[in-house]
Formats: C-alpha cells, structure tokens, sequence
C-alpha cells in the first residue's frame, strides 16, 4: 500500500497535522506541493493532500486537483485548515469554492492557528489592518482580536486527525 501527501503550509499550521499524520499512516511519503507528478500520484493507493484555508480557498489544491485525471481511480484525501470552527455551512462553502463538487474527494477540515509573527510581510500587514478594522467595527470583540493581533492561536491537535484516520483504515480495510 502506497500512500503519499501533498501540501502548501503558509505558516506552519498545516505542516503540523503533515507531521502529525505521518506518525500515524505508515509509510506516508511528504511532498511539499510543487513536487507532485504523474508519477507519484499514478502509483499511489492513497493519495492526500493538505493546505491552508483563506477566504475558503484552500490554498494549493487547484495545483493538486491538476493532477486528478491520475488519481481518479484513488482514495483522495483533502485537509483544509483553518481558524474558523468547522460545520455544515463552512464545509458547504469550501466544497462551492473550490469546485471539489466535481471531483471524488474526502473533505476534512480542521482547526489550525493563527500567528501573525509567522506570515509574509504583506500578508502581516493586511491582516494587521482588517483585524484593526474589525475592532473598530466591533469593540466588544476587542480583547478577543488583541489576542489575535499579538499571539498566537494553535488548535492543532492530533485528535482533529481522527475521523480521517479511521476512514482511511475502513477504507483501506476493504482491498
């Protein structure tokens, strides 16, 4: 059994679970993003592929799903990570925006964090400036968006991979 992952990490939320599931599916082969091929993804059984949500995209997966007439006959595994609490409309809006309706796909989402010190400079800086303007917008969510603009937030936590490896085992149960 052949299984392999993909992913974008933007800041290192998304690597976390990476490292985290590679622990937990062996053997799990780690390729960042811009080394899938035909190959890898031709003689894979399970193919997976986790990215960072923004603004519902899951950032990374048009570049994967490149890939899908390859791996069509595959289980395909899809981590979206976020700092929104996942559930049926946030899931319903990834599905929409990313058009993973199209394609046979597992979707999980799971909670990742959120660490300004970590981003890109011009990522920082608009982030910085809407959470700014969403104080002034609503300044009882002051101290709650303070925390954001100064911390960090980790909800990553090995638990959140539960579900997807229990599925992948009743899946895999199955060949």
């Amino acid at each position: 059994m052949k299984n392999v992952i993909f992913y974008k990490s933007n800041t290192g939320f998304t690597k976390e679970y990476v490292d985290m599931l590679q622990n937990r599916i062996v053997p799990l082969e780690v390729y960042k993003i811009n080394k899938i091929s035909k190959k890898l993804v031709s003689d894979a059984d399970n193919i997976f592929f986790a990215g960072p949500l923004r603004n519902n995209v899951i950032l990374g997966v048009s570049k994967f799903l490149k890939k899908y007439k390859y791996m069509k006959d595959k289980n395909i595994y899809i981590i979206a990570t976020g700092i929104q609490p996942p559930d049926e409309e946030k899931r319903d809006l990834v599905i929409t925006t990313n058009s993973l309706d199209e394609y046979h796909v597992r979707l999980f989402l799971l909670l990742g964090g959120l660490d300004i010190s970590r981003m890109k400079p011009l990522t920082k800086m608009m982030m910085k400036l809407s959470i700014k303007m969403a104080m002034k917008k609503d300044p009882s969510q002051k101290e709650m968006l303070e925390q954001r603009l100064n911390g960090s937030i980790n909800f990553v936590s090995n638990s959140n991979l539960d579900r997807l490896v229990d599925i992948y085992r009743r899946v895999n149960l199955r060949h």
